[in-house]
């Protein structure tokens, strides 16, 4: 691992360090993280995660040779540790889902910009920059949850702050329902109908998870949303849900 000790000791130009780092490790989801991080918010965690690599193999190298029979060594880091004894708990269950959520969001606004071509339009220009304004609170929130997400891994403790973002995304409140009337939606193509039918079913599961699990995936042991506001007005969204997938139902159902 020369290159890495040349990294450290050297100018650690970001883009070099990453690549570096895809070299040695499988997690591709870390890799993602960095690519898509800026140096000036992940600059450090990039070096400490170089210099775990680095430490691993000098800790395995100096190693005494124990007495026969012969086995190869092999470190059991906090991380491997804290996961084996104890169940994740379901703040970090919660941060995981939502770390893939913005992923995927983040990725979608990538494919959109990048379908959009390099074009001057004022039309482009102005789609652009939508989408930029939209990407950016995304990578924001990814940069900040995702190290603390991390931290628990490394430590086996859950960060205060980490606690603290989720219960704020959970007490939110829920995203207005964008209602469409039948005469509207018949306007659709049968595409464009799939497409809102499958948007609709995956709103629809995520908002009863919350209800039922208080998280947007269903989890082993359910946690209901006590009554609230918060409850009411999911409950509230969740009927207009159901009644729009079932107009669309019927409009597909008519079209067969």
């Amino acid at each position: 691992m020369d290159d890495i000790l040349q990294w450290l000791t050297g100018c650690k130009d970001y883009k070099t360090g990453v690549a570096i780092l895809d070299r040695y490790i499988r997690n591709k989801a870390l890799i993602r993280h960095f690519q898509y991080s800026t140096p000036k918010c992940a600059a450090a965690k990039l070096e400490y995660e170089l210099r775990k690599l680095l430490k691993g193999v000098v800790i395995a190298q100096t190693r005494p040779t124990q007495a026969a029979p012969a086995k190869p060594f092999i470190t059991v880091s906090k991380r491997q540790a804290a996961k084996r004894q104890t169940p994740i708990p379901s703040v970090i269950i919660q941060a995981k889902d939502e770390l893939y959520e913005l992923f995927t969001a983040i990725s979608t606004a990538h494919r959109k910009l990048y379908e959009l071509g390099e074009g001057n339009s004022e039309d482009v220009v102005a789609q652009r920059r939508r989408i930029l304004e939209d990407r950016l609170p995304l990578i924001r929130r990814y940069e900040k949850l995702y190290p603390l997400k991390e931290k628990y891994f490394d430590t086996g403790e859950v960060p205060a702050e980490l606690v603290r973002m989720i219960r704020e995304k959970a007490t939110e409140e829920p995203e207005p329902v964008a209602k469409d009337s039948r005469t509207e939606l018949e306007k659709l193509s049968d595409l464009e109908l799939a497409k809102k039918q499958h948007s609709l079913k995956v709103n629809i599961n995520r908002t009863r998870n919350r209800l039922e699990y208080q998280a947007n995936k269903k989890l082993d042991t359910p946690n209901p949303m006590p009554d609230s506001p918060l409850r009411t007005k999911l409950e509230a969204k969740l009927a207009d849900l159901r009644n729009q997938y079932a107009t669309i139902t019927k409009i597909i159902e008519s079209r067969q």
